[in-house]
């Protein structure tokens, strides 16, 4: 049996809410920008220690078996900065994703509401994930929903008044009062609060 058009809208959302690149260009951008700053911080710290240790190297005057032993050990300090930054550089990229996903979801399921509104759709909404920012903004945006449903649902109730009073009243006109309860049924459709998980 073949999967219906809902079935496969829904596996799909299942599948991109898996996903951690929501929007990529988004993500990585603002990703990326993390880890130069958090890597341009360590290089910069990095070498002024590195600098300094070769200094006090220099410095202390040492005979040769002891400034081999010496210039060995700032190598290997130098070694241990560079893996840090790079260890560091990878967990600030994990990182980024991970922050930059909790605001790209539910940017992309405002973005999803709005285009439905706008191809004259109900959205059928539903809370944010755990741990998603923008929640204030996400909930303002549902009240409004809200405030469509209840309003259009009311228009409807005024509008199926009317056409009754109208036709109590002997208007004949079957053709407007077509064009009003076609625009009843899109308002209770509009009204319908029938939310997904």
């Amino acid at each position: 049996m073949a999967a219906t058009p809902d079935q496969v809208n829904e596996q799909e959302q299942r599948v991109r809410r898996r996903t951690f690149l929501i929007d990529s260009r988004f993500q990585l951008k603002w990703t990326l920008i993390i880890v130069s700053v958090g890597v341009f911080i360590s290089l910069g710290l990095g070498y002024f220690v590195l600098r300094l240790s070769f200094e006090n190297t220099a410095l202390l005057g040492m005979d040769e078996k002891l400034m081999a032993e010496a210039s060995k050990f700032d190598h290997q300090t130098m070694i241990y900065l560079i893996g840090f930054v790079l260890l560091m550089a990878v967990a600030l990229f994990i990182w980024g994703i991970f922050m930059t996903h909790r605001v790209a979801g539910p940017i992309y399921i405002i973005s999803r509401y709005l285009r439905q509104i706008a191809e004259g759709q109900v959205p059928q909404t539903r809370p944010l994930r755990k741990g998603d920012e923008m929640v204030e903004f996400f909930d303002t945006f549902s009240q409004m929903i809200n405030y469509l449903r209840q309003h259009n649902t009311e228009e409807a109730e005024l509008l199926k008044m009317t056409l009754k009073e109208l036709k109590e009243k002997g208007v004949e006109a079957p053709e407007a009062f077509g064009h009003i309860e076609a625009l009843i049924e899109r308002k209770r459709q509009w009204g319908k609060t029938n939310q997904t998980k």
